[in-house]
């Protein structure tokens, strides 16, 4: 026979004040009594008690929260960081983000490449293991005023202190390539870019006068991605926008700016707009192909047709004002290989004779052969040099009667455009239709940029 009893005052599992939770001394309720039989044996209670001091002193791990006992069957269990706290404590993290901040404050300024990497390394390792973005500390303004890229940018070697003539890579010229890597690794542990990072790296090239590397970060998804457009046309890949600029010899005002672009007519017409970044004379240039849109704030105080095709250039923030007086040249292709019908016919007979004097008969037979030859040659070839005859050359003049000033922030809605649309020039106009003689055979626009910081004047722009 089963007789319930009272609970006998050994019964209840009582907790040591040092073993439980601080937090939940006044929330959690007391087990209820346990009910056994008095023919029962020994009570186990202390067995258990012991077993759960043992439990209580082994290690536990900080991700592993199950082994937290539950206290309400079909309830939430309690989480263990509010009775133990076994990840890194705030203050460690935070005299680690100190350390780090410390470590890339010294990074940018060491000339060892290879040891530079590998302090970068153990800092992202440090931020994984104490839960920190290292993106994030690598985009803050924290080494006087500035971030850790833009000081990387300014203290690169600059590449015209290698010796480019040497056949064999110099010690100098392979240092210049580590420190490329170095800034590369870190534009890639800081992507994604805020558009402030953006901006500062922009002023740090600025600052460096390093075209060469500008144009090698604008070719990097990090820095520069493509748009979703761009992404499926060039197939997820950065296009390559060659853009080179030269120094005019003899004129310091002057400068000129060659490029190529992958795809011309293809991009235009499906993401409507292709945007070309350089540095010269101490400025930032923004030059735009774009198809215009109503009320469109890319061309700023002006006003073109709605799907006209449109060149536009400006500066870029950072930049100081300045005159301009610029034209874009576009040269057919065939000018750069276009042969006269009779140097052709010539090089097709090496054996003849020079072509005889101006007047007279001929006074030999090999004369008289080599004129038959001649005059067939002209009759033949005539229609298809006519044909092949290259296209005048497009200038389309880019300039304004006042100073070109940088907008003050990348955020700026609108400032001062100088643009101009493909329609006021025939053969402009010609870029964005199909067989245009302007267009290279694999799609690409060739094409240069000259220009002069001077106030406009006469039709020469580069003598």
């Amino acid at each position: 026979m089963i007789v319930d009893k009272s609970p006998l005052p050994g019964d209840e599992v009582n907790i040591e004040p040092e073993d439980a939770p601080p937090s939940y001394d006044a929330s959690v309720v007391s087990p209820p009594p346990l009910h056994r039989d008095e023919k029962a044996g020994p009570s186990n209670t202390s067995s258990t008690h012991s077993s759960t001091q043992n439990n209580s002193s082994s290690p536990i791990s900080p991700k592993s929260p199950s082994t937290a006992p539950s206290h309400k069957p079909g309830g939430k269990r309690p989480s263990s960081t509010s009775w133990f706290n076994f990840g890194p404590s705030a203050r460690a993290t935070k005299e680690v983000r100190a350390t780090i901040k410390g470590l890339l404050r010294d990074l940018v300024k060491q000339t060892d490449a290879q040891g530079a990497l590998g302090v970068l390394e153990s800092c992202a390792d440090a931020c994984r293991t104490y839960d920190l973005s290292l993106s994030t500390l690598l985009q803050e303004r924290s080494i006087e005023g500035h971030t850790p890229l833009y000081w990387s940018i300014i203290n690169r070697p600059s590449a015209e202190s290698s010796d480019a003539s040497s056949p064999t890579p110099t010690p100098t010229q392979e240092s210049i390539e580590r420190d490329r890597d170095v800034v590369m690794a870190l534009l890639s542990h800081a992507a994604p870019l805020t558009d402030a990072t953006v901006d500062e790296i922009r002023l740090a090239c600025l600052h460096a006068s390093d075209h060469g590397l500008f144009q090698r970060l604008r070719r990097s998804p990090a820095f520069a991605p493509l748009s979703g457009s761009d992404e499926i046309i060039l197939g997820g890949t950065v296009p390559v926008d060659d853009v080179e600029v030269e120094d005019v010899p003899g004129d310091e005002a002057g400068f000129v700016v060659n490029f190529r672009i992958p795809m011309f007519q293809k991009r235009m017409r499906i993401s409507q707009e292709i945007t070309l970044e350089f540095i010269a004379k101490g400025r930032l240039w923004l030059l735009r192909f774009l198809v215009a849109k109503q009320s469109d704030s890319r061309l700023g105080y002006q006003h073109m047709r709605a799907g006209s095709w449109v060149v536009a250039l400006s500066l870029l923030p950072h930049s100081p004002p300045t005159w301009i007086d610029s034209r874009l040249v576009i040269e057919d292709p065939r000018s750069r290989t276009a042969q006269s019908p009779i140097s052709t016919s010539a090089s097709a007979f090496p054996s003849l004779p020079s072509s005889q004097s101006s007047s007279g008969p001929p006074t030999s037979l090999s004369e008289a052969v080599e004129g038959m030859v001649q005059q067939v040659a002209r009759e033949s070839e005539g229609p298809l040099a006519w044909r092949d005859k290259p296209k005048p050359k497009i200038e389309l003049r880019i300039k304004r009667s006042e100073q070109l000033t940088a907008p003050t922030s990348p955020w700026s809605t609108c400032h001062p455009v100088i643009a101009v649309s493909l329609e006021e020039d025939v053969r402009a106009n010609s870029l964005q239709f199909k067989g245009c003689p302007y267009i290279e055979s694999d799609g690409s626009l060739l094409a240069r940029l000259e220009a002069r910081l001077v106030q406009p004047g006469s039709d020469c722009i580069i003598c």
